[in-house]
């Protein structure tokens, strides 16, 4: 279901646009407006040069007809030139500007110190919708600055028609309907966009996944492609079935604006034909009625799109100031001002901590009361949504408990000063990001302050345990990774981990360092020398006080742990040492036996 969009304030919306405006090529908006007045005056020059042709005809005056036929050829060259030279002058702005509002949606996305936004399937169409319509902000610019030149061309059209008959004055008239329903048609065609915005995604995500190696490798091996391409196509008809029934209702508005102005045309020359007829007028004038007709007919149809141009660009507004709303809503949650400890020396408390997520009446975790002391390794263990990517998420700030708080130091985690919180933290997670750079890049950009530091990057990846890997490389760490080089290096999936657990590794004394699940494509060999280098790192980190937090189902690994704590139904079930909770033979203690039966 989509999200309605508040309409923005009118200050709001013209500050947008003003912002939109000085963003532009100055230079190549004088161009534009120079374009727009000589095309304003062409057109009514053009139509008095048709005039005078017909009339020099009539009466045999080859000379008054040459005359007028060169006007009217400077008429149609100034009209044909000065549409060209708008025409591409509005396009390099249009993308210009288009690109930069993309660049502000993604900036005002990334400023968010959360990611509740980005699991919001509303948020995420109003950011879809966003991006793709960026241009029109630039194109409403455009058409409501040619107001001035189309009200100039409306004026010397009216003028010539005044000066043959007052009634012909009437013609604009008959172009309300067209100038107020045009515009109205659009919001049917807007509707329709947000309404299909959530279905749109999903179609795309799926084409997206034939374009990728590693899903499209699954696809083929499950013979699934067919299949999810035709859930796509479906999504895609979908889509423009609701869209084809927005430009429907949209497009029967405007008939019947365009109606009411056919009928004023028409009405227009049989006016004038009478007037010929009583000998009023002269041929020349009914071609220049026609003329102005047509004339005023485009004046119209443009300054109708200007107005639709206009609303589809103020929904966009409409679209860009509820997501900066949104985002200083969700920011609101991390003005906290402490300071950071140097060290940790009481460690990280859960008090009473519940946690559920926007829009889901279901709590993940809840009731959590949980001391990780300063200096040691904690374990999470527990089934498959049990909360435990959840508590991650929390520890590092990502969320905010629904109920109860999280203290560094006896300091409310909501109180510190986020950005130097993450700056404090480390680790390696579930979902690791391929970062196509160099090696030295995709590794260091886990301490930005030091990411072209050659030895803190090398340190990182021997501890990482990517030393062999970058060792290999063509290039070692300068060479470019991943397949958006043309001499990129294409690395397995476990190589790939391996460069996230060395990134994890770069910042020299974090406070809190997350292992969230980091050897799940790695061999138990591997695994194995991998976590011996954590307990290593560990003991030369624990008199930081650092806390290391390793989310893993793999027991063999847990075991190294100063503390085990297991999860059930989003609560603590148990916690302990291995010794003492084997001893005690409760959950932990099964779940261990039960995997330990499978390697013997």
């Amino acid at each position: 279901m989509s999200v309605v969009v508040p309409r923005a304030s009118a200050r709001r919306r013209v500050a947008l646009l003003r912002q939109v405006v000085r963003r532009s090529d100055r230079r190549l908006a004088w161009v534009i407006g120079v374009t727009l007045v000589l095309s304003a005056v062409a057109g009514a020059v053009q139509s008095l040069a048709v005039k005078g042709i017909v009339d020099a005809a009539v009466d045999r005056r080859w000379g008054p007809a040459l005359g007028a036929a060169v006007i009217g050829a400077v008429g149609a060259g100034l009209i044909g030139a000065a549409g060209r030279a708008m025409g591409d002058t509005q396009q390099v702005v249009t993308n210009q500007v288009g690109l930069q509002v993309d660049r502000d949606t993604l900036e005002v996305t990334a400023a968010i110190p959360g990611i509740e936004h980005l699991e919001r399937p509303d948020y995420l169409d109003q950011l879809a919708l966003v991006r793709s319509e960026g241009q029109s902000l630039m194109r409403a610019v455009f058409a409501l600055t040619a107001a001035g030149s189309l009200g100039l061309s409306m004026a010397a059209a009216l003028w010539l028609l005044g000066a043959l008959h007052p009634l012909l004055l009437a013609l604009p008239v008959a172009a309300v309907p067209a100038v107020v329903l045009v515009p109205r048609s659009q919001r049917a065609v807007d509707h329709a966009a947000g309404v299909a915005a959530e279905r749109q995604r999903a179609a795309a995500q799926l084409h997206g996944l034939f374009l990728a190696p590693a899903p499209a490798t699954e696809l083929r091996v499950f013979d699934a492609s067919a299949r999810l391409d035709r859930r796509a196509d479906e999504l895609w008809r979908e889509v423009s079935a609701v869209r084809f029934r927005g430009a429907a209702r949209g497009a029967a508005q405007a008939a019947l604006g365009w109606g009411c102005l056919a009928g004023g045309y028409v009405a227009a020359l049989l006016l004038t034909a009478q007037l010929a007829i009583d000998g009023r007028a002269t041929a020349g004038d009914i071609v220049l009625v026609s003329q102005l007709a047509l004339l005023l007919h485009g004046d119209v149809a443009r300054t109708a799109t200007a107005a639709r141009q206009a609303a589809a660009a103020f929904h966009t507004v409409d679209r860009f100031v509820w997501l900066e709303d949104l985002a200083a809503e969700l920011s609101a949650g991390y003005r906290g001002t402490e300071a950071t400890p140097a060290r940790l020396v009481d460690g990280i408390r859960l008090e009473g901590v519940g946690f559920g997520y926007p829009g889901s009446d279901r709590s993940v975790l809840a009731g959590l009361d949980l001391h990780l002391p300063a200096g040691t390794t904690v374990a999470v263990v527990g089934d498959n949504g049990t909360g435990k990517t959840s508590l991650v998420k929390l520890l590092t700030g990502m969320y905010r408990p629904t109920e109860g708080r999280i203290t560094v130091d006896g300091v409310d985690l909501v109180a510190l000063d986020v950005d130097g919180w993450r700056r404090r933290l480390g680790g390696t997670f579930q979902d690791f990001v391929r970062l196509e750079a160099t090696a030295q890049h995709a590794v260091g950009v886990g301490d930005p302050a030091h990411v072209d530091d050659e030895d803190a990057v090398a340190t990182a990846t021997r501890r990482g345990g990517a030393e062999r890997i970058v060792a290999g490389l063509p290039e070692g760490a300068a060479t470019h990774l991943g397949r958006s080089y043309r001499d990129g290096a294409e690395l397995s999936g476990g190589q790939w981990q391996r460069l996230a657990l060395a990134r994890g590794m770069m910042p020299p004394r974090p406070l809190l360092l997350v292992l969230d699940e980091p050897t799940a494509a790695l061999d138990p060999v591997a695994e194995q020398a991998l976590f011996d280098e954590y307990r290593r790192t560990a003991e030369q980190l624990g008199g930081e006080g650092t806390v290391t937090v390793l989310i893993s189902h793999r027991f063999s690994s847990v075991r190294m742990a100063d503390l085990i704590v297991v999860l059930d139904g989003g609560r603590v079930v148990e916690s302990g040492p291995h010794a003492d909770l084997l001893a005690a033979g409760g959950r932990y203690a099964h779940m261990y036996r039960q995997q330990a039966s499978a390697y013997l």
